[in-house]
């Protein structure tokens, strides 16, 4: 049933399991599973998706890629996101928002539902509608207050260097350059 079917007056069921029940170590997997599961389980999965930490960005929490050769999509979320100063719901509305943009057509095989993928604010309006309005609400206060300072304190930390050289090391970061299109969206 799609969400947006919900009669008016009908909330989606509640959802008492947390990201840290599913994943303590936030591992992206399982927290792709169970998201997908509990929000968006009227979105069928037509192909591979991968998810993986990507580089500590400053300007962006995640994006979402189709590879045309292979019909593979990859999630990439901000490696930030996997500190533990960073609310859990950060994490959630990240991953979600990515699926959003799958389930209307980008970095996905599905049918385009829109031309831009946040066009008239429809990545939130969906997030609402599965919801997820008030962690999307907590996720943009904590971006808006917090995020940059955040940010600063990680980097004067080293983190962020100990965690790009990690990266760099590690053969389980995903999908990267020419095997992706250049269509990806946050």
């Amino acid at each position: 049933m799609l969400l947006s079917a919900l009669a008016p007056g009908d909330q989606p069921p509640a959802h008492t399991r947390s990201l840290s029940a599913v994943s303590p170590e936030r591992d992206l997997p399982p927290c792709l599973d169970y998201i997908w599961q509990t929000y968006f389980g009227d979105i069928p999965r037509v192909n591979e998706v991968q998810i993986a930490y990507c580089q500590p960005w400053k300007r962006r929490l995640g994006l979402i890629r189709l590879a045309e050769e292979s019909g593979i999509t990859f999630i990439g979320i901000n490696a930030l996101l996997q500190h533990e100063l960073v609310p859990e719901y950060v994490l959630l509305i990240t991953i979600a928002h990515e699926l959003a943009h799958y389930a209307h057509g980008f970095g996905s095989p599905l049918p385009r539902r829109y031309r831009h993928p946040h066009a008239h604010n429809v990545v939130n309006h969906e997030l609402d509608q599965r919801g997820l309005h008030e962690e999307r609400r907590l996720c943009d206060e904590w971006i808006d207050k917090q995020w940059f300072a955040f940010y600063d304190m990680i980097q004067q930390s080293g983190w962020i260097e100990a965690r790009v050289r990690h990266l760099a090391h590690s053969s389980s970061a995903g999908l990267a350059g020419s095997e992706l299109t250049n269509q990806a969206t946050d």
